[in-house]
């Protein structure tokens, strides 16, 4: 289970982003065909009632891991500390995989591909690999989330959870790694705040924050502190 945690969703996206990139879909086109394959997934997972327990999903609280039970306090906090330790070890793959040679290619993919395929160089295997990496670190962080709520249903491959992992990124900083962490924490934490103050308004201002960095901040707070506050410092 632990091996599958990560090589399952690795070789799944792997498989579906080489469909993908061998016929040069990007773009929107890209966005609406991962927000269809995850509404198959969904819609999959959603009517293995047999199965997985269907939309009440499967209870982990109960379980037992290597003998401890998840639900306990002691499992807990290890899973907590497996998710910062998870996380820093996660920001620094991705540090290295963007930095340097590969980094640079990254770069040049995703604002030219074209002049990119005329250097000699096929985009296809490089997308498809971090595309396998991204379903490997996206399986392991499901799987922490799983153990430390308790339950895990259907309902959490929805696509407007999808949408909020955008908001996520545009929030912190597109084009950053450490943009992305600050904008899920202060999302989060605005989330918690919100909803336990305006519990029936609080989307509103969930969306009016994301229209207001899209229109006013488009690098986010990490890229409007990188460009208008650190060279002041």
């Amino acid at each position: 289970t632990v091996l599958a945690i990560f090589t399952i969703p690795a070789i799944v996206a792997g498989l579906l982003g080489y469909l993908v990139f061998r016929n040069r879909i990007k773009g929107v086109y890209f966005s609406i065909l991962t927000q269809a394959a995850l509404l198959v997934f969904f819609n999959f997972f959603n009517g293995q009632q047999k199965l997985i327990n269907g939309t009440n999903g499967l209870k982990t609280d109960t379980e037992t891991i290597f003998g401890v039970l998840a639900g306990s306090e002691g499992a807990q906090l290890a899973f907590y500390e497996l998710s910062v330790l998870g996380l820093v070890l996660v920001y620094f793959l991705c540090r290295w995989l963007t930095t340097g040679r590969f980094g640079r290619l990254l770069v040049a993919i995703r604002d030219d591909e074209t002049r990119v395929r005329f250097t000699g160089y096929d985009p296809t295997g490089y997308k498809v690999l971090v595309f396998g990496i991204s379903g490997a670190i996206a399986g392991i962080s499901g799987a922490l989330y799983t153990v430390q709520t308790g339950i895990i249903t259907p309902s959490a491959m929805e696509v407007a959870f999808s949408i909020e992992m955008v908001i996520w990124v545009a929030v912190g900083g597109r084009s950053t790694l450490i943009g992305a962490i600050i904008g899920t924490l202060l999302v989060r934490l605005g989330q918690t705040f919100l909803s336990e103050q305006f519990p029936e308004v609080w989307l509103f201002f969930q969306g009016a924050l994301f229209l207001l960095v899209v229109t006013v901040l488009p690098n986010g707070l990490f890229g409007w502190a990188r460009d208008w506050v650190i060279p002041k410092v």
